[in-house]
C-alpha cells in the first residue's frame, strides 16, 4: 500500500468509528431524555473504545501531521525559538478559548439544572457560582495548555522526523 492509499484507508476508519460514537452518544442522549437516567454500559463502553481507536489510528495511519490551532491553522514544526515560542502563544490562546467556553457551558448547565443535587453547599447561590466559574477557568486552563503542550509538541517532533527521513532518502 502506498501513502495516498494508506491516508484514505485511514481517513475512512476514522470516518467510521467516528460515526460509531456518534451513534453510541446518540443512544446515551436519548436514553437520558427519555428516562432521566444514563445506565447504558454498551453505549458508554463503545463511547470511550471508539475515542481510544481513533486516537490509535491516528497514531498508526495518520502519519505525522503539523501541530493546528483551534481554528485548523497549521503551526511551525522547526526547533528553533521563534517557532517554539509561536507554539506556545498558539497553545495559550486555546487554552484560553477553551477553558472560557467550557466554563461558561458549565456555568449555562448548572443554571438550567437541579444545583442542589450536584453542586456542593459552598457552591451554592449566585457567589458559588461564580466561584466555580472562576475555578472552572483556571483549572480548565492548565489543563488544556498542558495538554495542547505536550500534543503538540509531540505532533512538531513527529513531523521533524519523518521529514529528517524523507532528506535522508
Amino acid at each position: 500500500m502506498d501513502e495516498r492509499q494508506e491516508l484514505n484507508a485511514g481517513r475512512a476508519s476514522m470516518i467510521v468509528l467516528g460515526l460509531i460514537a456518534l451513534v453510541a452518544l446518540g443512544v446515551l442522549v436519548y436514553e437520558y431524555v427519555t428516562t432521566k437516567d444514563v445506565n447504558n454500559g454498551w453505549a458508554i463502553l463503545t463511547l470511550l473504545g471508539s475515542g481510544g481507536m481513533l486516537a490509535l489510528l491516528m497514531r498508526m495511519i495518520g502519519g505525522a501531521e503539523a501541530p493546528k490551532t483551534f481554528l485548523g491553522n497549521e503551526l511551525p514544526t522547526e526547533d528553533t525559538s521563534e517557532a517554539k515560542a509561536e507554539r506556545k502563544r498558539a497553545y495559550l490562546i486555546d487554552a484560553g478559548l477553551f477553558a472560557i467556553a467550557i466554563a461558561a457551558l458549565s456555568v449555562v448547565g448548572l443554571t438550567l439544572g437541579d444545583t442542589q443535587a450536584i453542586v456542593p453547599a459552598f457552591l451554592q447561590g449566585t457567589a458559588g457560582m461564580i466561584v466555580g466559574a472562576a475555578l472552572s477557568l483556571v483549572g480548565g486552563f492548565v489543563i488544556y495548555y498542558a495538554f495542547n503542550y505536550v500534543v503538540g509538541e509531540s505532533a512538531s517532533r513527529s513531523v521533524e522526523k519523518r521529514l529528517a527521513r524523507y532528506d535522508a532518502e
